[in-house]
């Protein structure tokens, strides 16, 4: 047998050599962002809660395993109008869960409530950059909720990402207990003029942004939005802007996903404070500065029917499991839980109504997770990669890592006080 030549003895390490040269490229992303093809978006996590006078009820699961608590959101006895809720009530059940992508998942550290303290750093879980909220909306039968994804690009200039994220989901959930959302939704408590729309997502999101940046207590910074507004009728109103996104899932499909917004491949639509100085240096230099407006985000409404499963999310999941992917765990989750039942002539899923739906925090549990196994995963494409390969033609494999965040809202209908049984 002839000895091996140089030539030959390269061509079979190439697999060891590349799989070596990948995973030292994955360790490097991880210490420098910069290396990162992405303008990366993790974001620091934060529960907001209002008191259960003001109809959000957080409550901590048996035992200390769960990496998520659940909020039962119970619409109050009269709404802005005063009347009184009958015969087409809706309720939602709702949980967050999270997870940052350069820690171990500690139910301790990464779940719980923390009551909103924007001025101290310390009272912010450390999950990454991600950061999101849901509150019931003062003096109606509604509920707010959503996803902020900070842009971690701004870390490289000195800039803490997390600062943005954080203020503006706690601006938002402040709000929700202040703003009236009706056709006058323009106003606070004390009648000032906050935004100039009446659409009350856009509300919300608008009011939120002018807050932090009138504070003035965040210099820079940026962050992408997705934020919704269930109302007492089943009526979902929401706003998105970049390129996190919710999906409305009913009956064993997809009844609803929203498009991400982007420039371009990898820059998503972004609100953000830009000092002077870098504005300045970017026209030097021939830089683009994103700085899109509230105004800019894809608006939608959708009725919602008992038995949905709404879910919002950062792209911490949309960037690592494909929507049939979300499909298949929402439906199988529900059915174990026996949420949905299947017709054993043909195969049809439909919900089910005699009982209150139970698992909302399982599933936004288990998304976080399978998210997570699929960002670390170095062979396997995610939905990333698949674009990367195909709009930017490089060599991008497997997940990506990134931090994580889900919140999961199970929506019933009540009838005459009771579970509606039929769709």
């Amino acid at each position: 047998m002839p000895a091996p030549t140089r030539f030959s003895l390269l061509v079979a390490a190439y697999p060891t050599i590349t799989a070596a040269l990948l995973f030292a490229f994955r360790r490097l992303q991880y210490q420098y962002p910069i290396l990162d093809r992405i303008i990366t978006h993790q974001a620091q996590v934060r529960l907001f809660q209002h008191n259960s006078a003001a109809g959000l009820a957080i409550t901590a699961p048996a035992t200390n395993s769960a990496a998520q608590y659940t909020a039962q959101i119970s619409q109050s006895a009269s709404g802005a109008t005063g009347a009184s809720i009958a015969t087409n009530n809706f309720h939602y059940t709702i949980s967050p869960s999270y997870r940052a992508k350069d820690r171990k998942l500690s139910a301790k550290k990464h779940s719980g409530s923390v009551p909103p303290n924007p001025g101290k750093r310390a009272t912010r879980p450390a999950s990454g950059e991600d950061s999101f909220f849901f509150s019931k909306v003062r003096e109606s039968e509604s509920v707010a909720l959503g996803v902020i994804d900070g842009v971690g690009g701004w870390n490289e200039i000195g800039v803490d990402a997390t600062d943005f994220s954080h203020s503006l989901a706690e601006a938002m959930a402040d709000l929700t207990a202040k703003l009236s959302i009706d056709n006058s939704a323009k106003r606070d408590e004390s009648n000032t003029i906050v935004s100039k729309f009446s659409f009350p997502p856009l509300v919300l999101l608008d009011a939120g942004y002018n807050a932090i940046r009138n504070a003035g207590r965040v210099k820079a910074g940026g962050s992408t939005a997705c934020v919704g507004v269930a109302h007492g009728n089943g009526t979902l109103q929401a706003a998105n802007l970049g390129d996190s996104g919710f999906f409305i899932f009913r009956d064993g499909k997809i009844h609803y996903m929203s498009i991400p917004q982007t420039h371009y491949f990898n820059a998503p639509y972004q609100l953000a404070i830009i000092p002077q100085k870098i504005i300045e240096q970017n026209a030097r230099y021939g830089s683009k500065n994103f700085d899109d407006k509230p105004s800019d985000a894809d608006l939608s409404t959708h009725k919602l029917k008992h038995g949905d499963v709404v879910l919002f999310c950062t792209d911490g999941i949309l960037d690592n499991l494909l929507p049939s992917e979300c499909l298949r765990i929402v439906s199988e989750e529900m059915i174990s839980q026996g949420n949905w039942i299947v017709d054993r002539r043909s195969g049809d899923i439909q919900a089910l109504g005699d009982r209150p739906y139970s698992g909302v925090d399982t599933l936004a549990k288990r998304l976080v997770a399978a998210a997570f196994k699929a960002s670390i995963d170095t062979k396997t494409d995610g939905p990333f990669a698949i674009e990367a390969q195909r709009q930017m033609k490089v060599l991008y494999k497997g997940g990506k890592p990134d931090d994580i965040t889900a919140v999961v809202m199970f929506v019933h209908q009540h009838v005459g006080g009771k579970t509606h049984e039929k769709l």
